[in-house]
């Protein structure tokens, strides 16, 4: 019975002039989104290996130098994008492309596309994502918002349940013919819009494509439960709903309400609750804390002294050219050390912020399923803030590797020099420059993905179930007449 009853209803709807030109506009829109996507996506990953290979050409062949001339000559990591980007930009464009590693400092990836677009540009932005999570529920609306309460009003709905068919049945007969015509809609679209994208991409990095098919397939789910929910939203207005203009006025509002304002109020609210700390606020943090290492750079400064004096009376000497290493290389790896806890308290406390921001935005999804599809796509596609955070931090652990090697070997190899023959007398050569590995990043694997989504993810579920069971006890008791 459900199943002729899903048949009819799809019918129905697939010889509607409506659900056909809607349906068509949203399958041209996926369709090209999916190719600027493509097309934004290739050129962005040509121009980041194009520079990666000649930052990496350049730092080889900067010829001979002092070991810490190099480490403030530094290294350039651009951010790699997932193949997923193309679909979901998240906040791709608003977080940094590009971080300077260099010596002394730890720099915050630069560079965000947003900054170089007019709020027109930013507004109108065109995406697989923004296709599926705002236009595909309002084609939902239009497929359901009459489907009980219009057939009260002609009064067919009495009809159907005087031959003795369960109100259960009817509901169950009609999400089915919704989900069928969604199906017969989406799946080509999204299957066609791959394969061009995957033609104009041709991605196979490794790193690139760490656990894509997993997330490809957790991806796909979460959006099949996230139009689940909205069948079954839809199906309820209509079924308590008075008249299939409150109906659909409810279901607009709601989208209007859980779509637009909420996640914007959980972003206010975010920030407001744990407000980012100023620039001004960290960099005076950084500059107390540095303040307290050796100045490796000011021998006549009371800590660099102290510094000096500990370790000649440790080693026994009397002068820094009889230490068993290069006291220049030692002090300049003593203040990064001292930069490192700094950095990790200053910059800490900012992720911190973010991390904080990010639940209050994860936790408004109790109150939106919008909020959640949007969280767990973007964590997936690897164009959240979070994703940015871990380039942030490779880069980081990269820059301090760098220096460690550059000092170790200024300590190993000009001992016996004193502090300004060693920093500007030594010289280096290419066989120090290739210990240096090239910076690599490797996207975050699904594991980690779910673990930092478990909030979106249970919602969303709980948005499933909840919507599900209500659609089932609000069909028992529909009502016969108008």
């Amino acid at each position: 019975m459900i199943w002729h009853i899903a048949r009819k209803e799809f019918t129905e709807i697939t010889r509607d002039g409506r659900f056909l030109w809607t349906s068509l506009i949203i399958v041209v829109l996926l369709l090209v989104s999916f190719a600027v996507g493509a097309q934004r996506y290739t050129e962005d990953r040509n121009l980041r290996e194009a520079a990666a290979a000649e930052g990496r050409q350049q730092w080889l062949s900067q010829g001979n130098k002092g070991p810490h001339t190099a480490a403030h000559y530094g290294i350039y990591a651009f951010k790699p994008a997932t193949p997923l980007a193309l679909f979901d930009p998240g906040y791709n464009d608003y977080t940094g492309t590009i971080q300077y590693l260099e010596a002394h400092k730890e720099n915050l990836a630069s560079y965000k596309p947003a900054a170089d677009s007019t709020a027109l540009q930013r507004f109108g932005d065109l995406s697989g994502a923004m296709v599926l999570q705002m236009l595909v529920p309002l084609l939902i609306i239009l497929l359901c918002f009459a489907m009980v309460s219009g057939e009260r009003e002609d009064g067919t709905w009495r009809q159907l349940l005087s031959i003795g068919v369960t109100r259960g049945a009817l509901v169950a007969g009609k999400a089915g013919g919704v989900a069928m015509a969604l199906g017969v809609v989406l799946i080509p679209a999204l299957l066609l819009g791959g394969a061009i994208a995957g033609l104009m991409t041709g991605s196979n990095d490794p790193h690139d494509m760490i656990d894509f098919p997993g997330k490809i397939l957790l991806l796909t789910v979460a959006y099949g439960a996230f139009f689940a929910i909205f069948v079954c939203l839809a199906l309820i207005i209509s079924i308590v709903s008075r008249s299939s203009g409150a109906a659909l006025t409810t279901l607009i509002g709601f989208w209007i309400v859980a779509g637009l304002l909420i996640p914007r109020l959980s972003t206010d609210l975010g920030k407001r609750l744990h407000p980012t700390p100023s620039a001004f606020a960290v960099a005076a943090q950084i500059e107390a804390g540095r303040d307290k290492g050796p100045h490796a750079h000011e021998p006549n400064h009371p800590n660099h002294i102290a510094f000096r004096n500990e370790v000649l009376a440790k080693y026994k000497v009397s002068t820094i050219e009889a230490l068993p290493f290069n006291f220049i290389g030692l002090a300049l790896q003593r203040d990064e050390e001292n930069g490192f806890r700094v950095f990790d308290e200053a910059f800490g406390a900012v992720r911190r912020s973010y991390e904080m921001q990010d639940r209050i935005q994860q936790g408004f999804a109790i109150l939106s399923p919008f909020v959640a599809i949007k969280s767990l796509s973007a964590a997936l596609s690897g164009t959240d803030v979070a994703y940015s955070n871990d380039f942030s931090q490779a880069g980081e652990s990269y820059r301090r590797n760098m220096v460690r090697v550059l000092n170790d070997d200024l300590m190993k190899n000009a001992r016996g020099m004193s502090n300004y023959s060693a920093e500007w007398g030594y010289k280096a050569g290419k066989d120090l420059w290739e210990k240096i590995p090239a910076f690599d990043f490797d996207a975050p694997p699904l594991a980690r993905i779910i673990g930092r989504s478990l909030v979106s993810i249970a919602i969303l579920a709980l948005w499933l179930v909840g919507s599900l069971a209500l659609l089932l006890s609000v069909a028992r008791r529909a009502r016969i007449d108008a």
